[in-house]
This record gives structure tokens, C-alpha cells and sequence, in this order.
């Protein structure tokens, strides 16, 4: 591990977000623990919130704005503490921080919802899902700036950025950035949430559509188990995931495991509600 004096002379010379990047890079390397360790270590660490293999990769990797809190989790998995520890937070504030003077306007949270409507309006017919891309990005870099990368509204963009990257077919960016929003979800409402198993769904379908069909099967599969009316009466979905599954099933030649979905299906809806019932809350 590097030295407490390294670091602290590392971090004081620390004057951009590149330098900020390579520092943490730097330590992590040093700290001879992989990126999964790093990840482990924050998870179990009390009071940690957890940092996702992903998140540190995509911060590492300059695809991920720095925050805060990733700088001072990742320092305590890394072993970082004492003086240390508050030279690095320091060297963030220095060139990350934002002064409580400079943050916008609440009202433009008010700007960002019309526009967040907008774009959910416009009609892929006309061009629209072009348009939409543009303002969900938009949206999204706003929310993150102003309330952070794990805010629900924050999420809520992102999810709705990467539905619509699949709907233009781009499909390896909608996989990626609807991962990310999943783990972020998972964290923040839960994993058996309806958000969460929303973007859960989107993702499994951009899976698909990469090819990566045996991923795409787990991530349905996971999708069913969290809405079965057994495990989870609230949600009102189950039908639904499982045609998705059994389209994914189907698509990756599975025909045993398809059949036995389908007859599951079949008894789920035999025991449901019919029209003019009470329906469950």
C-alpha cells in the first residue's frame, strides 16, 4: 500500500478530474485488491451504503462522474484512513465540489419534469424517439448534477434514456446504461420493487437483443420470480413477465423449460380475479 506521506503529497497536487481518476486508480492498484474485492470490502463495511463492481469500473474508467461518497468508500475499502483520508476528500472538493452558491435553482427541477413529460409524449412515428434521446440525456445530467447519480428522479431519466436507446436499436448502450440503472435501483427502492423490476425487464430485452440470449433468460427468469402472486401479491405483472420469459425461451431454444412456463401461466390465470371482482391491493 502506498505510503500515508504518497498520499497526501499525491492528493495536494491533485488540480483536475483526471488527476483526481488517476490518484484513485493509483491507489487501488496499490492497495493490491482487485476491483470485486474493493466492491466486497464496501459492501460489508458498516454503515456503507456499497459500491457496485460497476460503479467503481465506470468512475476508474472516466464514464461516471466522481462523487463524495464514491471517493470516501473507496478509500476506506482501500485501506485509506487518518490524514490520508482527508487529504483525498480535499482533493475532491477542490476540483469536484460545487459551492452552495453555484447550485441551480430549484425551480429548474421544475424545468426538468416538463421536460421529462415532453419527451415521454413524442411518437417515434415523427421522429420523435430521436428527440426524446435528446431530452432524456439532457435530463439525466441535470438530475445528476443537482441531486446526484442515485436520486429517483436521477434514475428514473436514466431508465427511461435507456428504454428509449433500445427502441432506437441501440442496443449495447441501452444494455449498459439500463445495468447500471438496475444495480442504482436495486440499492435505492429495492430489487423486488416495481421500478426496479421495470428497468429489470427493459434490460433482459436489450439483452436479447444483443444476442446474449442465455443472459437474457436469467434476467427474466429473476424478472418472473420477484411477480409470482406467491411471492409477491402486490405486483400485478406476472402474466406479463412470463410471455417475456417464454418469448426468450423460445428464441433460445429452451422448449422443456418453455413448456414448463407456460403451463404455470396457464394455472395463474385459471385462479385469477374475473371481470368485476375486488382487485387486490
Amino acid at each position: 500500500m502506498t505510503t500515508d506521506s504518497m498520499i497526501a503529497a499525491q492528493a495536494k497536487a491533485v488540480t483536475t478530474r483526471a488527476e483526481l481518476r488517476r490518484l484513485l486508480q493509483r491507489i487501488q492498484q496499490e492497495s493490491g485488491k482487485s476491483i470485486r474485492a474493493i466492491a466486497e470490502d464496501n459492501r460489508h463495511a458498516p454503515g456503507q451504503q456499497g459500491l457496485s463492481k460497476t460503479t467503481i469500473s465506470r468512475v476508474l474508467n472516466g464514464d461516471e462522474k466522481i462523487t463524495r461518497s464514491f471517493v470516501e468508500r473507496f478509500a476506506t475499502a482501500c485501506d485509506v484512513s487518518g490524514t490520508d483520508h482527508d487529504d483525498l476528500v480535499l482533493a475532491w472538493k477542490r476540483v469536484l465540489d460545487v459551492p452552495s452558491e453555484e447550485i441551480p435553482d430549484p425551480a429548474h427541477l421544475v424545468t426538468l419534469e416538463v421536460m421529462a413529460e415532453v419527451a415521454s409524449t413524442l411518437d417515434g412515428h415523427t421522429g420523435g424517439l430521436t428527440a426524446a434521446r435528446r431530452l432524456y440525456e439532457r435530463v439525466r445530467a441535470a438530475r445528476d448534477e443537482i441531486l446526484g447519480p442515485e436520486d429517483p428522479l436521477t434514475l428514473e431519466a436514466a431508465h427511461n434514456l435507456g428504454t428509449v436507446l433500445a427502441q432506437l436499436d441501440e442496443y449495447r448502450v441501452a444494455r449498459r446504461i439500463l445495468c447500471d440503472t438496475y444495480e442504482a435501483r436495486s440499492r435505492v427502492h429495492g430489487p423486488d420493487a416495481p421500478a426496479t423490476l421495470a428497468t429489470l425487464e427493459n434490460l433482459a430485452a436489450a439483452t436479447a437483443e444483443t444476442g446474449d440470449m442465455d443472459a437474457a433468460v436469467d434476467l427474466f427468469e429473476q424478472a418472473l420470480a420477484a411477480r409470482r402472486p406467491e411471492t409477491s401479491p402486490g405486483h400485478a405483472r406476472y402474466p406479463e413477465a412470463a410471455e417475456k420469459l417464454l418469448v426468450a425461451l423460445n428464441r433460445a431454444g429452451r422448449q422443456t423449460r418453455a413448456r414448463q412456463v407456460a403451463e404455470e401461466l396457464a394455472r395463474v390465470r385459471d385462479t385469477r380475479p374475473g371481470p368485476g371482482a375486488e382487485p387486490g391491493r
